[in-house]
């Protein structure tokens, strides 16, 4: 629905009065004494730049930001000298334990600091010069198509949050600005890496979208934030990882060399969101264990469907062959085993113990047999 300013500003003849009268040189300079506090900035680190941390300054920094904005649904920059009849914005997400973590200033700056370029950050011709076997470069082709689903779920679970966060969190919407950034830049190279070998799109998977649908849609940004920035981005580091041990070219192992770093970043802001938000909300554990016990099915639909598992197998073993199949699978059980052992750690860490006993998934996991 259409939002429609109060007046039409080309009718109202005090705004145009006002305006002739400044382009006259009759300057009013009212806003010379606004209601703010006066600083000066600097970089406490010359080398690394001006960061958000170096203007945690009294009423313009984060540290003193109350636990409910009551009073602040503008879209006025935090700091600002508040005056006249200000929009409200209609935001949701306005307590600040729901969506804080203590170190998103830092991961914003970081977000910056480590930015690359898959167009030239990626040693694309030496794909070209040593091009990998059929059989492996289908199974890549397929692994970086399932790769494509992930992070277009990455990218709009943001997104789709960024706007109805209160615009005081700046720091907080602006990582997640970097986290669509992130995620459209690991869409961009992972489509690129399928194209460009020649084996073309692959399949996608329907259990795989149905959980990632779930997962997006999660009822609170808590939820989300636990689903998809701590549950999906710690599996994709594991896949990351494990792809780079295994990379059949030096331009993969480059790929998952740059998307290691930027889901790292995910996950340490995921288990940080939870974290602060059991610190100042531990009435939640409750309702996030019951989240849980209904959404983390999801992790094995995704990493249950065959267009994830087989590509995987096929490049861990080095191809096709018996032997080859054996050692991928091997491999492949020891991964799966290893993301749901750091899934759960990352939860103790942030207060959210007990998930290994009462979840379904160790169960399940136990009966997947490598012969």
């Amino acid at each position: 629905m259409a939002f429609y300013a109060y007046k039409d500003y080309t009718e109202d003849q005090e705004v145009l009065e006002a305006m002739n009268q400044v382009m006259a040189g009759n300057l009013g300079l009212h806003w010379f004494n606004a209601n703010t506090e006066k600083i000066k900035g600097h970089a406490s680190d010359p080398s690394r730049g001006l960061t958000y941390d170096d203007l945690n300054i009294g009423s313009y920094g984060y540290t003193n930001l109350p636990e409910h904005l009551r009073t602040s649904q503008s879209m006025v920059a935090r700091g600002s000298d508040k005056s006249g009849k200000l929009p409200d914005m209609g935001y949701v997400v306005n307590r600040k334990s729901d969506v804080w973590s203590d170190n998103v200033s830092e991961l914003y700056e970081e977000t910056k600091a480590r930015r690359w370029a898959p167009a030239t950050d990626i040693p694309w011709a030496a794909l070209g010069e040593k091009p990998v076997n059929d059989t492996l470069e289908v199974a890549c082709a397929q692994l970086y198509t399932f790769l494509q689903e992930c992070e277009l779920v990455s990218l709009d679970f943001p997104s789709r949050w960024v706007a109805l966060v209160n615009q005081d969190f700046i720091e907080q919407k602006s990582f997640m600005c970097g986290q669509m950034l992130d995620a459209s830049r690991l869409l961009e190279v992972f489509r690129k890496r399928t194209l460009y070998g020649g084996a073309g799109m692959k399949r996608a998977n329907v259990n795989a979208e149905q959980g990632l649908k779930e997962w997006l849609w999660a009822e609170t940004y808590p939820q989300g934030s636990l689903s998809i920035n701590l549950a999906l981005g710690g599996m994709l580091l594991a896949i990351f990882r494990h792809v780079a041990a295994f990379a059949p070219s030096v331009t993969d192992r480059a790929i998952m060399r740059k998307a290691m770093q930027d889901s790292g970043r995910w996950v340490s802001y995921g288990t940080g969101c939870l974290s602060y938000h059991l610190e100042h909300q531990p009435g939640q554990r409750v309702a996030l264990h019951e989240y849980l016990d209904e959404s983390e099915h999801v992790m094995l639909g995704i990493i249950g469907s065959a267009e994830f598992l087989e590509p995987l197998i096929i490049i861990s073993g080095g191809g096709l062959e018996k032997d080859q199949v054996k050692a991928g699978r091997v491999a492949v059980s020891k991964l799966i085993k290893l993301m749901m052992r750091e899934y759960f750690e990352r939860l103790d860490y942030a207060g959210l113990g007990g998930r290994t006993e009462r979840s379904r998934l160790p169960h399940v996991i136990e009966r997947i047999q490598v012969v």
